[in-house]
C-alpha cells in the first residue's frame, strides 16, 4: 500500500472514530479502573488470536521491553482518559509532547536526521511550528485547568517513548503480531497495577455490566487495529515524517471532532485556521520531499 494513503486512512480512523469511542466509552465517569483492564483484556485477546492464526510470534528479553513499554501505556491511557474527561478539545491542541518526544529520540539513536532534505524540513518545521502555535492561541483563549496539564503531560511523556519504540524495534526486525501481542499482554498487567496499587478502589466503580463490556470490547478492538496501523507505518517510514504528519493530525481532527460531538467550543477565529491551513501545508510538504 502507498505510505500516503494508509498515514491518510490511520489518522482519520485514529484521531477521528478512535477517539470519539475513546470519549464516549472509557473517559467519561464511571468505573474507569474496571474499563481500563477489560480493554486491554480484550486488546490482549485479539493480538492473541491474532497472532497465533499468523503464525508469527516469538517471546524473547525483546518482547520482555516491549511488554513493560505496554504496561506503562496502561497507565498513559489512564491518564489520556482523565484529560479528555476534563476537554476533548484542550487536550488535543496539548497533545504535542509525545510527537516532539519521539521526533527527539529518532534524531538522537536512530540518526534519522539524514533523512531531511530541504522540503521535507521545511515540511516538518511548518507542522511543528503550527502545532506550537495553535496550542498557545487555544490555551490563552480557552485556559487550561492545572490538573488537565498533569493528565497531559503524563501520558505524553510515555507515549513518546512507545512511539520511538515502534521505530526501534521495526528497524531490528520485531514482527508487527509479536510486537503488538507483547504491548498488550504488558498493557494488561499495567492496567491491573493501576486498578490495584497505583488508583486503588475508589474509582473502581461498580462492576461492569454486559452491555457496558460490550462496548469496553469495541474500544479495545479500535485501539488494537490502530498499534497495528501505527507499527506498520512505523516500518515504512522515519519519525521524523510520520509525526510531523500525526501531529497536525492530532491538534486538528480532535478539536474539530470536539466541536461537532461533543459542543466543547462553537467557534474557530480565522487565526486558529490560518494556523490549521499552515499545518496542511506542512504535511502536504513532507508528502511530497519524502
Amino acid at each position: 500500500m502507498n505510505w500516503k494513503l494508509l498515514v491518510c486512512m490511520a489518522v482519520l480512523y485514529q484521531y477521528g472514530l478512535v477517539h470519539i469511542a475513546i470519549k464516549r466509552i472509557g473517559a467519561v465517569e464511571g468505573s474507569r479502573t474496571r474499563k481500563l483492564v477489560w480493554q486491554y483484556f480484550f486488546a490482549a485477546l485479539l493480538a492473541i488470536a491474532t497472532a497465533v492464526i499468523a503464525g508469527r510470534i516469538a517471546i524473547n528479553m525483546t518482547t520482555l521491553v516491549v511488554a513493560v513499554i505496554g504496561a506503562a501505556n496502561a497507565f498513559a491511557c489512564y491518564c489520556h482518559w482523565r484529560a479528555y474527561d476534563i476537554s476533548m478539545a484542550r487536550t488535543a491542541v496539548m497533545s504535542n509532547l509525545d510527537d516532539l518526544l519521539a521526533m527527539a529520540l529518532g534524531y538522537l539513536l536512530l540518526g534519522e536526521l539524514r533523512v531531511l532534505t530541504p522540503l521535507l524540513a521545511a515540511g516538518v518545521i511548518l507542522c511543528l511550528v503550527s502545532a506550537i502555535v495553535f496550542a498557545k492561541i487555544k490555551q490563552k483563549k480557552d485556559g487550561a485547568p492545572v490538573r488537565l496539564i498533569g493528565w497531559v503531560i503524563g501520558y505524553s511523556t510515555i507515549w513518546g517513548v512507545a512511539i520511538f519504540s515502534m521505530r526501534y524495534f521495526s528497524l531490528q526486525g520485531l514482527s508487527m503480531p509479536t510486537y503488538v501481542v507483547a504491548w498488550y499482554f504488558g498493557a494488561w498487567c499495567g492496567a491491573l497495577l493501576t486498578r490495584f496499587v497505583l488508583i486503588g478502589p475508589h474509582e473502581a466503580g461498580p462492576p461492569l455490566t454486559l452491555v457496558q463490556r460490550s462496548k469496553v470490547f469495541l474500544l479495545a478492538g479500535g485501539i488494537w487495529t490502530s498499534l497495528m496501523m501505527s507499527y506498520w507505518i512505523r516500518e515504512l517510514l522515519p519519525n521524523t515524517v510520520a509525526q510531523p504528519i500525526q501531529l497536525v493530525a492530532e491538534m486538528c481532527i480532535p478539536v474539530f471532532t470536539a466541536m461537532v460531538f461533543f459542543g466543547e467550543a462553537r467557534t474557530m477565529s480565522r487565526k486558529e485556521l490560518l494556523v490549521i491551513f499552515g499545518g496542511i501545508i506542512g504535511v502536504i510538504l513532507i508528502a511530497i520531499g519524502f
